[in-house]
């Protein structure tokens, strides 16, 4: 049996978690760059009205994740701000036919 040693030939050096100053900095942009919008939406009361309003929603270039909690008439989408807006999302979900009001945002960053 092969014995593997995972750390021969890798030149980057590494810090206190294992991870490149390199990765830290792309995980940081990628942390800083997400938000959360939670939308209120008049109508959507089954799961077909949920499923037609996440499948548009998810068409959007920057749109990370849509969740459709349909007993609480709302979406909660995370995105990348630098890519979309509040106002383009909510005007995908009004071409769907239904109302959006906007009930929160909020920057967020994974740990």
């Amino acid at each position: 049996m092969k014995k593997w040693n995972l750390g021969e030939n890798m030149s980057a050096s590494k810090g206190e978690n294992g991870h490149t100053s390199a990765e830290k900095k792309a995980e940081g942009e990628k942390r800083a760059e997400k938000s959360r919008l939670i939308v209120s939406v008049t109508g959507m009361d089954c799961a077909t009205c949920a499923f037609a309003i996440e499948k548009q929603v998810k068409k959007m270039k920057g749109i990370d994740d849509v969740k459709a909690a349909i007993m609480l008439n709302k979406i909660f989408i995370d995105y990348d701000p630098n890519l979309v807006n509040s106002a383009a999302i909510r005007k995908a979900i009004d071409k769907t036919g239904y109302k959006s009001h906007m009930t929160a945002e909020e920057k967020r960053s994974s740990n």
